[in-house]
């Protein structure tokens, strides 16, 4: 019983930050991460991309109407 206490503890002392805590995520990333997201949303407009805007529009859309329909089929 001590002798498998042991090798947890063991591993334990082993383990780096990142595996005893999980996802470990550097906060320079996270907010590089974050800058190139809000440049790429500044860059969806219509008067730059309108092919791409009105594709994610009519995603949208469809998404929009298929909650609507589940929603009035369950009242």
């Amino acid at each position: 019983m001590a002798d498998n206490g042991k090798n947890c503890d063991q591993r334990r002392v082993a383990m780096n930050k990142e595996q005893h805590n999980g996802n470990f995520t550097d906060p320079s990333s996270v907010n590089e991460k974050k800058r190139r997201e809000r440049e790429e949303r500044q860059n969806i407009v219509l008067w730059r991309q309108p092919l791409i805007t009105l594709q994610y529009f009519s995603l949208e859309i469809l998404v929009i109407l298929k909650e609507w329909t589940s929603n009035m089929c369950n009242v």
